[in-house]
């Protein structure tokens, strides 16, 4: 139980840190030049606490994904699992987008390869940190 907290938590923190890093600036001109599809940014701002939630739901649901698939073979085996969750989550994530939402393939493209990235890092960091909470 204690490990799966810990697990929850720093896949918390690691998602918020690397969606801001994503969105708040590898994308900032992506998303900029296509503003007429957004929300105004003051209504955007006011669903902000919204992402707060995400992220927990994504949270819990990787650590226990994780931790139900890791036998304890280190970062390479923490590596597959991100990048099979990333690959479910983020493929479908992007391109679900890209058929519902009037956005270029570009930025389906971009999520789906940056949400690939986050993932398997996350993968990687909870591979280290069950192996250092055994």
């Amino acid at each position: 139980m204690k490990k799966n907290l810990y697990l929850t938590i720093s896949t918390f923190l690691l998602v918020a840190i690397l969606e801001t890093i994503i969105n708040q600036l590898l994308l900032k001109d992506t998303y900029s030049s296509l503003k007429s599809i957004w929300r105004p940014d003051e209504d955007l701002k006011s669903y902000a606490p919204i992402f707060l939630g995400i992220y927990l739901v994504f949270s819990i649901g990787f650590a226990k994904l994780f931790s139900n698939s890791y036998r304890g073979n280190g970062i390479i085996e923490g590596l597959v699992i991100g990048l099979c969750i990333g690959a479910i989550a983020k493929f479908w994530y992007g391109y679900t987008n890209y058929i519902v939402l009037p956005i270029p393939h570009e930025l389906a493209f971009q999520w789906f390869f940056y949400g690939m990235i986050e993932s398997v890092i996350i993968g990687i960091a909870s591979a280290f940190i069950l192996d250092k909470t055994k």
